[in-house]
């Protein structure tokens, strides 16, 4: 969990620090492109971090005496 905690910082310093790139210059097109990636890699993590909670959460219903049937 700290390792997503870090690469989520990392993501997030890079989103502002391009934001204040755009301010400076206004090249468009390379954004875009960046953005994309940018998106795409927020995406990435929230499906990683969807698929440890629903591990998570199946293993303490498993617990639950009579959650598996009859």
């Amino acid at each position: 969990m700290n390792a997503l905690n870090t690469a989520a910082a990392r993501l997030a310093i890079a989103l502002l620090n391009r934001l204040a790139d755009l301010d400076v210059r206004r090249d468009r097109g390379s954004g875009v492109v960046e953005t994309i990636i940018i998106v795409a890699g927020f995406a990435g993590l929230a499906f990683t971090v969807y698929l440890a909670v629903a591990g998570k959460v199946n293993g303490w219903i498993s617990k639950i005496p009579g959650s598996s049937g009859p």
